[in-house]
């Protein structure tokens, strides 16, 4: 018996928990219903990421837990273990999002469009820690929106990329719902002030002109709005120069003035 396959002592066994979403090999496996021997085969498959170590002891947390749900999920949908290693290898290589969903950039898209939505699965891929237990969160904050049973449209792929790359770097989920909330409101403000210019300028306008603008002016005003934002940023960091970003954003990433 190794050592991270000890008996646990009695309070730690009916409670599970090392300290706080902390576990033993074999209590991961109770809790997921598979042999030890099982989840060390998905870690040597590259399925499964080590266990924290203490000392001789590897410890398991709500990742490691998060990943065993996804993998028995998606073998339920019929993948192999090794399109899953495979769908996993990549998101885990830096492939974006679009291409870790098996979707091109362009149908990845919100129900207004045309294009193919994301399935539960696929979200859980891409966010095992908030996806499902915080799915409806993500519904809140405009990150997805449902479309149909296991079906969800995503407004902006993008805005989904920002939420799994601020997960993997270790952003508590409280900051990032946090920032998501900060996000949906802005986006809320700009829309009522569009809606309300537009309707001031349609009287005065020919409507056919008025029409295109419309058309054409969603576009214009997501990247507008993007690079306005971007610039703000720069300018309330103290940024002057391109040379200079790496550097401001870094010392805020240390809490640095």
């Amino acid at each position: 018996m190794s050592a991270d396959e000890t008996p646990l002592p009695i309070d730690d066994r009916e409670g599970g928990d090392l300290g706080r979403g902390a576990w033993r090999i074999d209590r991961l496996a109770q809790m997921v219903d598979l042999p030890v021997r099982t989840i060390r085969e998905y870690q040597t498959m590259g399925l499964l990421p080590p266990p924290r170590r203490d000392g001789r002891v590897g410890l398991y947390g709500p990742t490691h837990l998060h990943r065993l749900q996804l993998i028995a999920r998606l073998q339920d949908r019929g993948y192999s273990l090794a399109g899953i290693a495979d769908l996993l290898g990549q998101w885990g290589a830096g492939a974006d999002l679009a291409e870790v969903l098996g979707l091109d950039a362009d149908q990845l898209v919100h129900i207004d469009e045309p294009g193919r939505p994301a399935t539960l699965d696929q979200l859980t891929a891409i966010l095992p820690t908030l996806v499902p237990d915080h799915l409806d969160a993500l519904v809140d904050y405009g990150v997805i929106e449902r479309c149909g049973p296991d079906c969800f449209c995503v407004p902006s792929p993008s805005m989904l990329q920002l939420t799994a790359d601020a997960v993997a770097a270790g952003v508590h989920n409280d900051r990032i719902f946090a920032l998501l909330a900060a996000f949906r409101t802005a986006a809320d403000t700009v829309a009522r002030e569009t809606i309300v210019l537009l309707r001031d300028l349609s009287p005065d306008g020919d409507p056919t002109a008025v029409a295109t603008l419309l058309q054409r002016g969603r576009g214009l005003l997501a990247h507008g709005v993007g690079r306005l934002t971007i610039h703000a940023i720069g300018r309330q960091l103290g940024v002057d120069a391109d040379a200079d970003v790496a550097t401001a954003l870094e010392q805020i990433a240390r809490n640095q003035p």
